[in-house]
């Protein structure tokens, strides 16, 4: 199961996605859902003015219109979505939904990026189900989003979703079962951690969704099934990341510190193995934290940090969330912070 551009020039829009409609009637008071057809919608040819830039690359939400959503026949269990485009430099109106959703109106869960137009627009990561999915702003989101093409990814997980710009984590979501309410545990830079409130379906559809402004017409230029590729992914989340300094793009490897120094929090969640491997030139303490629904951040547990020797750590429970402190006996500098699990 993939969706990619040698299927749309051979099969047709309409064969890979089906579309529905949300109409203005009776004078702006009530609305209607039509079942209609994708290619009217999502206007493209396959003749370039230049490389990649095609003469017609747009979707369209006409007048009158509240909604236009566009939801692929396929579903990708544990998918990889990727969206290469501008999006709209409009200064408000409608809202972009783009990644994967059940078509069941939220109830099976969402897994996708919302985007809010205006200068500067805003693009969030939302996961979850019904009845409130968790909504995240992303950090990182380029300020050039308009005159730029972006790739802008999702990686779904079993029990992990991971989204990210231009090859970059800018979110991390977790979703056990039944959180309350879901939670935010960090929002970034350089990536936001959350835990979403509901368990969504990993199972789900490809989603492109205009929404809102019916008193006007819409247009998303630059959107071309060449910057579409939906494939099958992975259900077991694997990362390898550096550890930052909490709540800034700064790697901790390569800080030099004279004070404690919180790292940025790193999913665990479902990873059956965690490893920490840090080095630093002062001796110290390394504290590990689980982040904990009841009271937040607790200490897990600490151990001494040799000069210039590199520690491997281990966490065999399951937690949520994880992130060091560090605390060296006078100046010091770390050569190596990294988490990695699997």
């Amino acid at each position: 199961m993939t969706i990619r551009l040698a299927r749309f020039l051979e099969e047709g829009v309409d064969a890979l996605f089906y579309c529905w409609t949300r109409r203005v009637i009776g004078g702006g008071h009530d609305e209607e859902f039509h079942p209609d057809k994708a290619s009217r919608y999502w206007q493209f040819d396959e003749y370039e003015r230049r490389y990649t830039e095609f003469s017609v690359a747009r979707y369209v939400k006409p007048k009158g219109f509240a909604t236009v959503s566009l939801r692929s026949r396929e579903v990708f269990p544990y998918g990889f979505f990727e969206l290469n485009a501008r999006l709209p430099a409009w200064e408000g109106g409608p809202t972009l939904w783009f990644g994967f959703e059940i078509e069941d109106l939220f109830g099976g869960g969402v897994i996708h990026f919302r985007f809010v137009p205006g200068r500067p627009g805003t693009l969030s990561a939302c996961a979850g189900a019904f009845p409130k999915p968790l909504c995240v702003e992303l950090p990182g989101f380029p300020s050039d989003y308009a005159e730029s093409r972006h790739v802008y990814s999702i990686r779904v997980h079993r029990s992990m979703a991971v989204w990210s710009i231009d090859g970059v984590p800018r979110c991390f979501v977790i979703y056990p079962d039944n959180v309350e309410g879901g939670r935010v545990v960090a929002s970034g830079p350089p990536y936001a951690v959350a835990i979403a409130p509901v368990r969504p379906s990993t199972c789900l559809a490809v989603l492109l969704d205009i929404d809102g402004c019916p008193e006007d017409e819409y247009v998303w230029e630059d959107l071309h099934p060449w910057g579409l590729r939906v494939l099958p992914g992975d259900p077991e989340a694997k990362l390898a990341t550096p550890l930052y300094v909490a709540g800034s793009g700064e790697k901790l490897a390569d800080a030099t510190v004279s004070g404690e120094v919180v790292s940025h929090p790193v999913p665990a969640y479902d990873l059956r193995r965690k490893t920490v491997y840090f080095k630093a030139d002062a001796p110290g303490t390394l504290r590990l934290e689980a982040y904990t629904l009841s009271s937040g951040w607790e200490e897990y547990d600490s151990w001494e940090v040799p000069k210039s020797r590199l520690l491997r750590l281990s966490v065999a429970d399951e937690v949520l969330v994880l992130r060091v402190a560090y605390a060296p006996r006078g100046s010091g500098r770390v050569r190596v912070a990294e988490f990695l699990g699997a």
